[in-house]
């Protein structure tokens, strides 16, 4: 097995609240619940023997009603865990006819119903106080700076018309403040400082970088287009026309669409037959930018800028965002518009305040926030009404990304971290194996090209392939066979790759628990492997301008290094739309394609070639001088989102699928077949000091001991208690939702909710988000356990982490 290079920053991810803030059950009631529960299985166990205790003694007792009404009341009272009708004093005629051992049965009965009595209501008065604190504990953490101004970005509605302040214990209010707790203390996905992120090794730096979304600029300049007045501050693109073949002979167009739907923004792109769209290009230069005088010119007519604008509504004309890489979009608009005469019908004064509140959001205070946000998202609805866009509904529109001021561990100088890294590297790798739509990507290629052909149009060479509507069996039957070897790969793991693409990498996420950093600089931890994503670095490139150039630096040369003595270039998609894509951007000088924001030092997918090399079967980018490019997908959007495309160049850019087995996240149809009426448990496993999989369980929704109408706290974590002992589970688990089996089911639902089985407002919550659509649900064990994260801050709280390590192997050819 090959060992990776383990390179490149530690990215750490750290949670905005201790561990302890999810206090929510005190160790007293955990106590009593153990207890309670001990006492109704000790009745349980009873049981049977004094039911068959009192079944001999009906028939003996014909002659005696009374006494007879009695032992069968008894058997009744068994049966229902109650107390037998005659209290502590026996009959003397039942002891004599039941015999001495059944008189013992029946005095043990007593003594264990009053046992259990007394833990109950013991039970009942501790889960009233622990109910009665909940609220005001929970709403107690809003006196929190930090987390308070990440509640006012996350949700400004509810904390200006919900008042969790002043009425905590009402149920939205408690559900609300129960997510956002749970959320920062224990769930580590970056969101302002719910979660924040550091280098491991750094000094602490809390920075905060706040900013307006990149969609707003684009719906700016969509709302600036579209008048005429503002039209002529910008300059535009037409749609890419390419040779389409028999079937298309008047050529391909690449049709870009703005699209929204909550927190992602992004550009569907759409190949499509230009028959209607050559007329109207064919005037103009292809693959250049115009001006509004030399479009309107061009299109003639009547009203010219009619036209204009209807073609700008399809897509086949779009604006040129007035801003490079790296820089402010908002705020590239806000300056190209300080400069001129027009205002864009009012715009430009929104499009400045949107900039300067943006820019202020990191200082703001949490009533400032939520009014700011508030007239954000204001702004862009009213903005996509302008901009025609129909499909744009983005309730995301201000960002804010906040450095750790935690001192944060230098975990890959611990040898033992290293080590055992170093060993998931050397199990994982025959499971990353070459994509099998990268061989029809070659398939593609060598079809129209012959073997060791070249391609000197590779923008229209991938439109030919991805035409939208038809029917691509070849591509759907890769994406099925990469499914299905994903844990077989044999040997597509040593395919060769050419020299454009990636070799095997992976980004592993990982958590230690230990009981604090001490033992964990000792050895003495446990290392708990989360999930992987491609290894190139995008997942972390977004937070190079909060972390500084020091770790931008050091992502850099991770990035080369998998590309040595080769020019490199990065791939982003939707930069001129997408905000975490956008910020993923600037790293390296990128290829750029039709519809993405310029660069200085961009190279153009027009100025490249694609080549073949027949001995290898693999395919390669070059400039035009014939030189490789090696090319780095440096974006956050996992690129099986993109549109087919753009996903073909993803994939030459990265053709590797990590099917390794080796880490906790599962994907949807691998549970399909522990769908059943059970309850079906998977044990932990891993090797070593590493947990490569915890402890989960598949459960019908219909069996999870959620409270029933009329049901005490007392009866409802009895319930819960009694379910975790017979199935195992322990007193904290993540919750998922499975989806995507059943009929009208989209998908799997990969954000999972923390539940305490010993708290009645967590299972109460677990109702309420588990909902009546839900068949199936994966539960997982908490591990690390909230006390065993072993990161501490200044005060001593625990804190959740998880750390992001970058890995990457020898390429394929270099093993031989």
């Amino acid at each position: 097995m090959t060992a990776p290079e383990i390179s490149g920053p530690l990215l750490t991810r750290v949670g905005g609240l201790p561990t302890e803030a999810l206090d929510l059950t005190g160790a007293a009631t955990r106590s009593a619940i153990a207890e309670a529960a001990d006492a109704h299985a000790e009745l349980e166990r009873r049981r049977p023997a004094v039911e068959d205790a009192c079944f001999p003694l009906v028939p003996l007792l014909d002659d005696e009603v009374p006494l007879r009404r009695q032992v069968l009341a008894a058997k009744r009272a068994a049966h229902r865990l109650r107390a037998l009708p005659w209290g502590d004093e026996l009959p003397a005629r039942v002891a004599e006819l039941a015999g001495p051992e059944a008189a013992a049965e029946f005095r043990g009965w007593q003594q264990a119903v009053r046992l259990r009595d007394e833990t109950a209501r013991r039970l009942d008065a501790l889960l009233a106080e622990d109910r009665a604190a909940a609220p005001a504990a929970l709403a107690g953490h809003l006196a929190d700076p930090g987390f308070a101004r990440a509640a006012a970005l996350a949700a400004p509605d509810w904390l200006r018309h919900g008042r969790p302040r002043r009425r905590p214990a009402e149920t939205r209010n408690l559900r609300t403040l129960y997510s956002y707790v749970s959320r920062a203390a224990v769930k580590t996905s970056p969101f302002s400082t719910l979660t924040t992120v550091g280098e491991a090794g750094s000094a602490a730096t809390p920075a905060a970088h706040s900013y307006a979304a990149t969609a707003l600029a684009q719906l700016a300049l969509r709302c600036l287009a579209r008048e005429a007045g503002s039209a002529g501050l910008l300059r535009y693109r037409l749609a890419p026309v390419r040779p389409g073949g028999s079937d298309a002979p008047r050529g391909l167009v690449l049709l870009p669409e703005p699209v929204a739907d909550g927190g992602l923004a992004w550009r569907l792109d759409r190949v499509v037959e230009a028959d209607h769209a050559a007329p109207w290009l064919a005037g103009f230069a292809p693959d250049a930018e115009h001006s509004l005088e030399e479009l309107l010119a061009g299109l003639g007519g009547p009203d010219p800028f009619r036209r204009f604008r209807r073609l700008l509504d399809t897509g086949l004309i779009a604006p040129v965002p007035p801003w490079r890489r790296g820089d402010d979009p908002v705020g590239a608009v806000a300056e190209l518009l300080a400069g001129s005469p027009q205002d864009g019908d009012g715009i430009a004064a929104e499009v400045r305040e949107l900039r300067d509140s943006a820019a202020a959001l990191a200082a703001a205070g949490e009533e400032e926030r939520t009014e700011t946000l508030t007239r954000a998202r204001h702004t862009a609805r009213r903005w996509a009404r302008r901009a025609g866009l129909d499909r744009f509904e983005s309730g995301e529109v201000l960002y804010e990304d906040v450095a750790s001021d935690l001192a944060l561990p230098r975990l890959l100088d611990v040898p033992e971290v290293r080590a055992d890294l170093t060993e998931l590297g050397r199990r994982m790798r025959p499971f990353v194996f070459r994509s099998h739509l990268y061989d029809v990507l070659v398939d593609r290629f060598t079809a129209e090209f012959g073997p060791g052909g070249t391609c000197t149009d590779v923008l229209g060479f991938l439109m030919r392939v991805a035409v939208d509507g038809d029917a691509q069996p070849d591509l759907d039957k890769a994406s099925v066979a990469d499914r299905a070897e994903r844990e077989t790969a044999g040997e597509r793991a040593w395919l060769p790759v050419g020299p454009s693409s990636a070799p095997p990498a992976s980004a592993v996420l990982f958590q230690l628990a230990a009981s604090g950093p001490e033992a964990v600089r000792a050895g003495d931890y446990r290392l708990v492997v989360n999930q992987f994503n491609p290894g190139t670095g995008g997942l972390v490139t977004r937070f190079g301008g909060l972390l500084g150039e020091g770790f931008r630096d050091r992502l850099r040369a991770h990035v080369r290094a998998c590309w040595p003595g080769r020019t490199c270039r990065e791939l982003v998609l939707w930069t001129e739309i997408n905000t975490a894509q956008s910020r993923s951007a600037g790293l390296l000088p990128p290829l750029v394609l039709p519809g993405e924001v310029p660069a200085d030092e961009g190279l153009d997918l027009t100025d490249t070639v694609l080549t073949h090399d027949p001995g290898e079967g693999t395919l390669a980018l070059r400039d035009r001088a014939g030189e490789p490019v090696g090319l780095a997908y440096l974006g956050l959007v996992p690129p099986h989102l993109f549109p087919p495309f753009a996903r073909l160049l993803a994939v030459l850019a990265d053709p590797w699928v990590n099917g390794s087995p080796h880490s906790d996240y599962v994907l949807p149809f691998g549970l399909q077949e522990r769908r059943t009426e059970e309850v079906v448990p998977s044990a932990r496993t891993g090797f070593g000091r590493v947990t490569v999989s915890r402890a989960s369980w598949v459960v019908p929704a219909a069996a999870l001991p959620v409270p029933r109408p009329g049901e005490s706290d007392a009866e409802t974590v009895l319930r819960a208690e009694e379910f975790r002992r017979a199935h195992g589970l322990p007193e904290e688990v993540f919750c998922h939702r499975l989806t995507g089996f059943g009929p009208g089911e989209q998908g799997t639902d990969r954000k999972p909710l923390w539940v305490s089985l010993t708290s009645p407002l967590s299972l109460s919550v677990l109702a309420q988000w588990a909902g009546p659509a839900t068949g199936h649900l994966r539960l997982v064990e908490a591990l690390p356990v909230r006390s065993a994260h072993p990161l501490r801050d200044a005060a001593g709280g625990t804190r959740a982490a998880e750390h992001i390590a970058l890995l990457r192997w020898r390429r394929p050819e270099e093993e031989a």
